[in-house]
C-alpha cells in the first residue's frame, strides 16, 4: 500500500503581507530575516464584491478563536538557491521566497519528509500594483514526499480588485487594497503518473501602506481528493506601521529610506487638487516643503531635495486638496 502526505503539508498558501488609489511599489510588501507578525483566526466571510472604488467593508465584530505567528528568517537549509527568505511553518518545516524588483515569489518548501523546488516560483506579489492591476503568472516545480517524485505546475492570478475603508475591531484604516489571489495546480505522482491530486485557493488580501502583512485575510482551499477548508485570518494591532496606518488617510511611502540627497515621496489620493509635502523634524519645525507636480488624484511621485537638512530622523508628511493627511518616518543620512 502506497502512503502519501496530503499536499496540505507540502502546499503552504503565503499568507501574507498600498494609497487612494493603494499600490504595491517595488519591494514593499517583500518580507525579509527577522521580521515576526502575529494574527488571529477567525471564521471565513462571504468575499467582498470586485470593481468597488472608495468602498468600505466593515468587519468592527471579526471574532477570533486562535493565534499564529508568521516569523522570517535567513533562508535555511534546503532553501533553493537564490532564496531571500524562509518562513518557519512548523517544526523543520520551512517555506522559502525569493525577492526581487518586480515579485515576491514562493520557490520551494522543506519538512522531515517533503520538499518542494520551484524553478519557476509563485508570484505572491507583483510590483508595481494596483487598484485594478491584473496579473497571471504560470509556476513548475518538483518535489518528494514519503520517498515519492511528483511534479506540479500551475498559475496564479492576481487581481487589484477593490479599494476602500476597512473598519476592523481595533480601528478603521482608509486607502486599503484588497487583492484576490487564484491559485491552481496539479500534483503528479512520477510513479503513478494517473493519480493526481488537484489544489484550488482562493483568498482575498486587504493591505495598507506601511504595513507589509495583509490586515485582513480571508482564504478558502479545495483539494481534490482532499478537503475543504476555510478561515479567515486578522493582523494583531501591535504590528509594525500599524500606528501610523491608523492615523493616515492618505498613504505615504518613501524610497529610499533611509535617504541620502533625495527622497521619492510615494501617495495617493482620492481628491483632485494641489498636495502640500513637508518635512518635520521632532520639534515640529517645517524644515523643507514644496507642491505637489500634479493635480491629479490617484498615485503620485514626487521628488523632496535633502541636500539643506542634517542627519537625523524627520517625519515627512503629506496633506492634500480636502485636508486629509499622512505621515512617514524618515531616516536622513
Amino acid at each position: 500500500m502506497i502512503t502519501r502526505y496530503t499536499t496540505t503539508a507540502i502546499s503552504i498558501m503565503m499568507v501574507t503581507s498600498v494609497f487612494a488609489q493603494p499600490s504595491l511599489l517595488t519591494g514593499n510588501s517583500s518580507f525579509a530575516p527577522g521580521e515576526s507578525y502575529l494574527s488571529y483566526i477567525g471564521n471565513y466571510f462571504t468575499p467582498p464584491d470586485l470593481d468597488q472604488s472608495n468602498t468600505t467593508w466593515n468587519h468592527a465584530t471579526f471574532a477570533t478563536t486562535a493565534s499564529v505567528t508568521s516569523q522570517y528568517v535567513a533562508p535555511v537549509g534546503g532553501a533553493p538557491a537564490g532564496s531571500t527568505v524562509s518562513e518557519v511553518a512548523g517544526p523543520e518545516s520551512y517555506a522559502h521566497y525569493k525577492a526581487t524588483a518586480t515579485a515576491f515569489e514562493q520557490v520551494g518548501l522543506s519538512s522531515t519528509g517533503a520538499s518542494l523546488n520551484c524553478t519557476n516560483g509563485l508570484m505572491i506579489f507583483a510590483y508595481p500594483f494596483t487598484y485594478g492591476s491584473d496579473v497571471s503568472d504560470t509556476y513548475s516545480c518538483t518535489g518528494m514526499t514519503n520517498g515519492e517524485a511528483f511534479t506540479r505546475s500551475g498559475t496564479m492570478d492576481l487581481l487589484g480588485g477593490s479599494w476602500g475603508t476597512l473598519v476592523l475591531p481595533y480601528g478603521t484604516f482608509t486607502n486599503v487594497l484588497m487583492i484576490e489571489s487564484i491559485q491552481e495546480h496539479e500534483d503528479v505522482f512520477v510513479n503513478d503518473p494517473e493519480f493526481a491530486i488537484s489544489y484550488y485557493a482562493r483568498t482575498q488580501q486587504f493591505v495598507k501602506p506601511g504595513v507589509k502583512m495583509p490586515l485582513l485575510m480571508n482564504y478558502e482551499l479545495y483539494q481534490i481528493p482532499g478537503q475543504y477548508i476555510t478561515y479567515a485570518r486578522l493582523l494583531d494591532q501591535s504590528a509594525v506601521g500599524m500606528e501610523e496606518a491608523l492615523r493616515n488617510a492618505v498613504g505615504v511611502d518613501l524610497m529610499p529610506n533611509p535617504a541620502s540627497d533625495n527622497v521619492e515621496v510615494v501617495f495617493g489620493s482620492a481628491s483632485p487638487g494641489r498636495t502640500h509635502i513637508e518635512v518635520i523634524d521632532a520639534t515640529g519645525k517645517v524644515l523643507a516643503m514644496q507642491w505637489s507636480s500634479s493635480t491629479t488624484s490617484g498615485m503620485q511621485r514626487d521628488v523632496l531635495d535633502l541636500t539643506s537638512i542634517a542627519a537625523g530622523i524627520y517625519t515627512v508628511r503629506v496633506t492634500d486638496a480636502n485636508g486629509a493627511n499622512g505621515t512617514k518616518r524618515l531616516v536622513k543620512n
